[in-house]
């Protein structure tokens, strides 16, 4: 069995080159993908739901997909790998495939190596103490050990491709697929797609893909402004310092941005210093709204969700023999009553109710909020999602 880490942000052709690249090396393994659901590792809202990506996700070729828990999801780099590569074996994985920009896995496991190196501290705080950030600081340490170009340890898969091998367990084979550098990335349509007009023959995604995504509404993140302006200077100092990432003052800077900005971009940007990213700020924001605390982070107990599969999938279903409690139907899990009240005692179901609230707080994204309570909607069972 094979898996795969994914956003799927939309699926595109490259995912397909992947996919195709695994079966005709695999032609007879099952492939899971764990998949972010609402948000992504970035700290924006997916553009397509995450049960229609999954469903465009088992048309391209994936088996089997689970939802990667939003406590996961939207984290650094290596807590989203380490989230996605401990759920998946868990489920039984004996292979965790993944692209990169560097095409040679023994590089790319001496850099994941280097940060167990006894004198790695020492060197972070060396390069650090010249002016670096932490992520300039580790680039210049890994090109130095594994004799890469420290462009390509800047690139969001090269980056996560040495995470996947951070986490791997031993007996757990990874399989490096290169990247088709001719293929359009997620992030180029991500732009194309809010462009107006929409350009569409620069947007490189299958047929299926591009049909629905002609026909889609976008979330979009301006309208967490309101919102987190009015949390931001209504919160207790205290409280605020008690969400996860809030950490060297941030806080402030935080509220001080809520006073001025006009709009969302200039209250991320506002937050934003060399520590800080545009994306690490994004995620602090997500975090915020939806009381992820440090000490909720801590709790984490994972669960596996099911958002879509085949035959082969549903098959593979019935045979897993999981230490993870299944969810299919969340109903038969949690209730609504239970998430309003806070009355959680089961730690998996804690970790399902964060899963619950990011994908209401994505249905408020649009110019005509959603429904809410979507996780709950029947037409959203296994059952329905199975695709042969």
């Amino acid at each position: 069995m094979i898996g795969i880490i994914v956003e799927y942000n939309p699926f595109h052709a490259g995912h397909a080159y992947q996919i195709s690249e695994i079966k005709k090396i695999f032609p007879a393994e099952e492939i899971v993908a764990v998949m972010s659901g609402s948000f992504t590792q970035r700290g924006t809202p997916a553009i397509l739901d995450k049960w229609t990506r999954a469903r465009l996700a088992i048309l391209g070729g994936v088996d089997l997909v689970l939802e990667l828990p939003f406590l996961y999801a939207v984290r650094s780099a290596q807590d989203f790998a380490r989230g996605g590569v401990n759920l998946l074996v868990k489920i039984g994985i004996d292979k965790l495939a993944f692209g990169a920009e560097v095409f040679d896995v023994e590089k790319l496991k001496l850099a994941a190596e280097t940060f167990a190196d006894k004198n790695f501290a020492e060197k972070l705080k060396l390069e650090m103490s010249d002016g670096k950030s932490y992520a300039e600081a580790v680039s210049k340490i890994l090109s130095n050990v594994a004799q890469i170009d420290e462009k390509f340890l800047k690139l969001p898969n090269t980056i996560l491709a040495i995470e996947y091998l951070r986490a791997l367990p031993k007996n757990i084979s990874p399989l490096l697929i290169p990247r088709d550098k001719v293929i359009s990335s997620a992030t180029s349509i991500r732009h194309a797609l809010f462009e107006k007009p929409v350009r569409w023959e620069k947007i490189s995604v299958p047929s299926n893909v591009l049909e629905i995504l002609q026909a889609a509404e976008l979330p979009e993140e301006k309208f967490l402004f309101r919102p987190l302006v009015t949390k931001i200077l209504t919160s207790d100092l205290n409280n605020l310092k008690k969400i996860y990432g809030m950490s060297e003052g941030i806080e402030f800077k935080l509220i001080e941005s809520a006073r001025s900005a006009k709009n969302f971009s200039e209250l991320v940007s506002g937050v934003v210093n060399r520590r800080f990213t545009i994306s690490r700020v994004k995620r602090l924001l997500l975090h915020f709204l939806l009381n992820v605390t440090a000490e909720k982070i801590s709790s984490v107990e994972d669960y596996a969700r099911i958002l879509a599969c085949n035959e082969r999938g549903r098959k593979l279903l019935k045979n897993l023999k999981s230490r993870l409690p299944i969810v299919t139907k969340v109903a038969q899990h949690l209730t609504s009553k239970e998430i309003l009240t806070g009355k959680i005692l089961e730690p998996y179901k804690k970790t399902l109710a964060f899963d619950l609230l990011a994908t209401d707080l994505r249905a408020t994204l649009f110019e005509t909020p959603k429904n809410w309570r979507q996780d709950f909607n029947s037409l959203h069972s296994i059952f329905d999602l199975q695709i042969n």
